[in-house]
């Protein structure tokens, strides 16, 4: 009884470390969107959050460390919520479809922070960016391993052309970051997640003219 009771109360002191470390990366990322890195305290995190400044040093080591473990833990997020969306289809060239949906919807739900990160070059700090970016290069390095295999799966199938996997998945990564790029600092003008048929169209077909239709 007494051990049942000793893992149930460490439980729930587990849930209750994670639900407040969440509401601070939460607090943290709409005071580095408004702020700025530079400009945001840890005591205005520590208000915005309802927690002691001293509470937030037993999560994170300062702000640097506060604001890498935001940003990673943000694209893990994100890239978990791809493959989430990925994997529910079957088809292959859904998948593709899916896999740029996701990221639009994702840049859209999160603006504020995006476009602050891109906007600040927010990868390239001077106090955090060695740490954030060896972080940011593996977990985008795993996400293009993920886009590989979708695009490896259309090989075996013989949709796509053969022994270029690596490279399809740079090339469609390259397409969605730079009409995310566009989105972010043209103001948010129009839907992001309008342009998927866009995109996907692109990385399919290409943007020649189908000849046969001219003739």
């Amino acid at each position: 009884m007494n051990q049942r009771f000793i893992m149930e109360k460490a439980k729930r002191k587990e849930k209750e470390f994670i639900a407040r470390r969440q509401e601070i990366l939460d607090e943290a990322e709409i005071i580095f969107a408004a702020k700025g890195f530079h400009a945001a305290t840890m005591a205005e995190i520590a208000q915005g959050s309802g927690f002691a400044i001293g509470t937030l040093y037993q999560f994170f080591q300062g702000k640097e460390d506060l604001y890498v473990s935001m940003v990673i833990e943000k694209l893990q997020r994100m890239y978990q919520e791809i493959r989430d969306a990925v994997q529910a289809r079957e088809d292959t060239l859904q998948r593709i479809q899916a896999l740029v949906n996701a990221y639009f919807h994702f840049v859209e739900n999160n603006a504020g922070f995006c476009t602050f990160f891109v906007r600040s070059d927010g990868a390239t700090l001077p106090d955090v960016s060695n740490a954030l970016r060896e972080q940011m290069i593996d977990a985008y390095l795993v996400q293009i391993k993920f886009i590989e295999g979708v695009i490896e799966k259309g090989i075996e199938e013989g949709i796509f052309q053969p022994d270029k996997a690596r490279d399809y998945a740079y090339a469609l990564s390259g397409i969605i970051r730079g009409i995310i790029y566009d989105w972010l600092v043209g103001a948010h003008q129009g839907s992001l997640a309008g342009k998927t048929e866009l995109v996907t169209d692109i990385f399919l077909n290409g943007v020649l003219i189908d000849q046969r239709n001219k003739r």
